[in-house]
C-alpha cells in the first residue's frame, strides 16, 4: 500500500484491510443468497445486514467475501462471470485516491521546469548516447503528449514513443515531422512537429540501424533500442523525482481542460447546471483532441476530478489564466499549479 494513499485514508477515517482477513461470506442458495461469517453463523446484527446490502453486489459475483469493518478501504471482494477478481470500495476511497493524484499533479508540476531544462541541454549533446535518445524521446513526450510505448501494446501493433518505427516518422519539405502509426486500441494516429531541434534530432536517431526510431549505443557500442522502462528512468533522473511518463499525459490534460474552462466564452457565461453540463463536456472534447483518446478517457483517466467539480460548483476562477508564469510552465501549467496549490491539504 502506498504511504500516501495510508496517510490520506486515515484522514477521511478509513481503515486500510486486508481481504484475505474479511470473516464474512455470501454463499449462493438455489433461491438468493446467504450472507454468513466463515465459522457457518449467519449474520443477525441488523447495521451489519443493512451496510451489506447497501453495497448492491451483484448477483452474479461468486467467492464473495465482505468486510466486517464499515470503514474499511476495501468493503468486498468477488469473482464476475469471466472469472476476474473485483472489489467494491468504500464511498471515501474516491476521495482518497483524488488527494493522491493532486499531490502527484503538484509534484510533478514542480519537477517540470527542472526537467525541461535539462532536455534541452541533453538534445544539444554532441554524443549521440542513450542520454540524448531519451531526451529527445522525453520532449516528444512533452510536446505530442504521447504515450510511453510499452512493449505489451507494442506486440500488438500499437505505438508510443519508445516503441515507434523508423518507417512511422517522415521529414516534410518545410521542416515538419510527420508521425504516423497505431496507438493503443489500433486507432490511426497523424502527428506533426514543427520544434525545429526536435524535428532535427528525430532525423539524427532515425539514421541508426534496425527497424525502431529511438536507438542508442550500449556495451561495446552495440545498438539498444529505447523501452518505456529506459524512458521512465531518464525522467526520474532528470528532475530528481518520482515521475514518470504518464504523469504528462496527465498534467497536460487536466491543465487543458482548466484552460478550456476558465477562458471558453460559453463554459464561462453558462449559469444553469445544463450549460455547466455541457460545457464540461466540450471541454472533455477538447482534452482528447489533445491526448487523441476519447472524451469518456480523458474525463475518466486525465483529468482531475477537482477541476470538474470546482467548474460545476461555481469554484473554478477564470483568474487562474492570469498573471506571471512560473518558469518552465506556460499559462495553464501555471494556472493548475495556482489551483492545486490553493485546493491540496498539506
Amino acid at each position: 500500500m502506498d504511504a500516501r494513499l495510508a496517510h490520506h485514508a486515515e484522514i477521511v477515517g478509513l481503515a486500510i484491510v486486508d481481504p484475505e482477513t474479511f470473516e464474512i461470506e455470501r454463499q449462493k442458495l438455489d433461491e438468493g443468497h446467504r450472507i454468513c461469517f466463515l465459522s457457518g453463523e449467519d449474520v443477525t446484527d441488523k447495521r451489519l445486514k443493512q451496510r451489506i446490502e447497501e453495497l448492491v453486489l451483484p448477483p452474479a459475483w461468486e467467492d464473495v467475501r465482505i468486510c466486517i469493518d464499515g470503514n474499511g478501504h476495501i468493503q468486498a471482494i468477488g469473482r464476475d462471470e469471466k472469472g476476474r477478481l473485483q472489489y467494491r470500495y468504500h464511498e471515501r476511497w474516491v476521495d482518497v485516491r483524488n488527494a493522491v493524484k493532486a499531490e502527484r499533479l503538484m509534484r510533478f508540476g514542480r519537477a517540470l521546469p527542472k526537467l525541461r531544462t535539462v532536455v534541452s541541454k541533453d538534445m544539444k549533446r554532441r554524443k549521440r548516447d542513450k542520454r540524448f535518445a531519451a531526451a529527445t524521446a522525453t520532449r516528444l513526450v512533452d510536446l505530442a503528449a504521447m504515450r510511453p510505448g510499452h512493449e505489451k501494446y507494442a506486440a500488438d501493433g500499437g505505438r508510443g514513443v519508445a516503441s515507434l518505427r523508423r518507417k512511422n516518422l517522415r521529414i516534410l519539405k518545410n521542416r515538419i515531422a510527420k508521425l504516423s502509426f497505431k496507438g493503443k486500441s489500433g486507432k490511426q494516429h497523424e502527428i506533426e512537429i514543427g520544434d525545429r531541434t526536435l524535428v532535427r534530432n528525430l532525423e539524427i536517431v532515425r539514421k541508426g540501424q534496425g527497424s525502431r526510431l529511438f536507438k542508442f549505443p550500449g556495451k561495446k557500442q552495440k545498438s539498444r533500442t529505447m523501452t518505456a522502462g529506459v524512458l521512465n528512468t531518464y525522467m526520474r533522473e532528470a528532475s530528481g523525482k518520482r515521475i514518470s511518463a504518464k504523469d504528462f499525459r496527465t498534467f497536460h490534460g487536466t491543465a487543458e481542460a482548466l484552460r478550456f474552462l476558465c477562458t471558453d466564452e460559453k463554459a464561462l457565461e453558462a449559469e444553469s447546471e445544463a450549460k455547466r453540463r455541457k460545457a464540461v463536456a466540450a471541454a472533455m472534447r477538447s482534452v482528447s483532441e489533445r491526448l487523441r483518446n476519447t472524451p469518456a478517457v480523458a474525463r475518466s483517466s486525465y483529468v482531475h476530478p477537482r477541476i470538474v467539480s470546482a467548474y460545476e460548483e461555481g469554484r473554478l476562477s477564470p483568474d487562474l489564466m492570469k498573471g506571471r508564469r512560473r518558469k518552465g510552465l506556460n499559462q495553464e501549467e501555471t494556472g493548475l499549479m495556482r489551483f492545486l496549490k490553493a485546493t491540496t491539504p498539506r
